[in-house]
């Protein structure tokens, strides 16, 4: 399974829309501190970014789909995200 990184939304490997990447903050990488488990945890809005590196395709479309308002921390090397055209 790939998830699709689609403008800022990301969507299943149906195409179901997951989630817009957006942080109201622009926040840089430098503006978080490093958690548990290699998450983040944002020194401004003391929330928890999860970090993709350390997680399935499965254990990201759980998390969204049972906390949709929850943060990401996405590499776009991972090869679980594929970038796509509006096309695609």
């Amino acid at each position: 399974m790939t998830l699709k990184i689609r403008n800022d939304d990301i969507y299943d490997k149906n195409g179901n829309w997951l989630k817009t990447i957006s942080c109201p903050k622009k926040l840089a990488r430098g503006d978080l501190d490093e958690g548990a488990e290699g998450n983040f945890t944002c020194q401004i809005c003391e929330r928890t970014i999860h970090n993709t590196d350390f997680m399935t395709e499965e254990q990201i479309v759980d998390l969204l789909v049972h906390y949709p308002d929850s943060c990401l921390s996405i590499n776009l090397r991972n090869p679980i995200f594929q970038t796509a055209n509006l096309e695609d």
